[in-house]
């Protein structure tokens, strides 16, 4: 009995010993590969393994054990939503050395603009070449000077060439060549003074004005002496030069005429048509004559230089001038209107004479006293003014009567 249970320990031990020496089937299984071997780490082994375990197919050498399994990577930072702001990068410490950079691929090259050529003008310094009006011309009344001394070269000139007759026959084109010549030539004489010399606007509506009357008192003149068309043609030329010069010759070297100067001369250039037309009315109405034309016509031109004398002594400004011109000349017509209802023709002229001379006195006077005139008062929009003013009209079933009354004048 004991030699029976001594043999059985002994077969127990052997099968022990043997079981011990075969591995297991889940000691042999692997653990999953996430990662390549790593160095110095025994290469997995390919044995078979049933169809239904396919994991089982690498697994270590016998007598070493299992690689452990390597720590899954970090979890990736999300990125901040595009309204966030991202962060600052902050540069390295300067221990360690920058990080490098790529450069960026160059843009492709555009080619260059060229600049616009500068305007080139004159050769001027930079003081004569501020004080110039523009490029064609030195000051602002240039291109009226340049229009007067054309106009008058065509009239001029097709008078002279009809005149003097210069090409001789029967097509009678003397005229057209004469005025072709005269306007080119005196246009371009004007044009290369205006570019050298600055002639202000002022100054060349003087200019124009004497041409105009220097052309009607010549005419008259000629017309009153029965001169021939040559003489009359020459006259004219002359004169109209004349007055033209003589306001260039004036009035050149300093800047432009001032407005009461202008006014001035305007002022006693229409006074002087003015008040030669009415005494030449009387005249003739008083000797039963004929209404002579000719002084008429030469007043003008008179009154002009009495005008141009006249503002070198004095200075007025522009609203003296235009008060000393407008209110008696007003009340002339006003005069006018009136007396011509009410009395024969030759004291109607006396009256608006009289008239015209007594408010210019009255107007001088209030101007004179007062320093010059005075600015009217500033009035609101809104403010409502009623002036008693007498009231003269027409009247009658034919409008032969006359009528007059009180009124009330409106001021808004």
């Amino acid at each position: 009995m004991r030699a029976t249970v001594i043999l059985l320990c002994l077969a127990a031990a052997a099968a022990n010993a043997q079981s011990s020496q075969v591995p297991s089937e889940e000691a042999l299984t692997p653990p999953p590969m996430t990662s390549a071997p790593r160095d110095g780490e025994p290469l997995p082994v390919r044995v078979p393994a049933p169809a239904s375990h396919p994991e089982d197919e690498f697994l270590p050498l016998p007598g070493t054990s299992a690689p452990p399994a390597e720590p899954p990577p970090p979890p990736r930072a999300e990125s901040p939503p595009p309204s966030q702001q991202l962060p600052q990068y902050s540069a390295p410490p300067p221990s360690s050395p920058p990080p490098p950079q790529r450069s960026a691929p160059p843009a492709p090259s555009q080619p260059a603009l060229a600049p616009a050529p500068r305007a080139t003008g004159p050769a001027e310094s930079p003081g004569q070449r501020a004080l110039r009006y523009s490029r064609y011309s030195a000051g602002a009344g240039g291109s009226t000077l340049v229009l007067t001394e054309g106009m008058v070269g065509i009239v001029t000139g097709a008078m002279l060439g009809s005149a003097f007759d210069i090409a001789s026959d029967t097509r009678d084109s003397d005229g057209f060549t004469g005025a072709m010549i005269g306007g080119l030539t005196l246009g371009t004489a004007a044009t290369l003074y205006q570019y050298f010399i600055p002639v202000g606007r002022r100054e060349s509506l003087l200019a124009a004005g004497a041409a105009t009357v220097g052309m009607m008192a010549s005419l008259t003149v000629a017309n009153s002496r029965n001169l021939s068309a040559q003489d009359r043609a020459t006259l004219t030329f002359a004169s109209t030069q004349a007055g033209i010069l003589g306001v260039l010759l004036l009035t050149a070297g300093g800047g432009d005429v001032s407005s009461g100067d202008a006014g001035l001369v305007g002022a006693t250039t229409l006074y002087g048509f003015v008040i030669a037309g009415l005494i030449e009315y009387i005249h003739a109405g008083q000797t039963d004559q004929r209404y002579n034309f000719t002084p008429v016509l030469l007043a003008p031109a008179v009154g002009m230089a009495i005008g141009g004398l006249l503002a070198l002594p004095l200075e007025l400004s522009s609203a003296s001038a235009f008060e000393l011109t407008m209110y008696p000349l007003g009340t002339g017509m006003l005069a006018l209107l009136i007396g011509s209802r009410l009395a024969d023709d030759v004291v109607v002229a006396k009256t608006v004479l009289g008239t015209v001379a007594g408010t210019f006195f009255l107007v001088a006077l209030i101007n004179g006293l007062s320093g010059g005139p005075m600015e009217p008062p500033q009035r609101s929009a809104s403010t409502l003014q009623a002036i008693p003013v007498p009231v003269v009209m027409t009247a009658g079933r034919g409008n032969d009567s006359l009528a007059a009354g009180p009124g009330l004048f409106l001021r808004f």
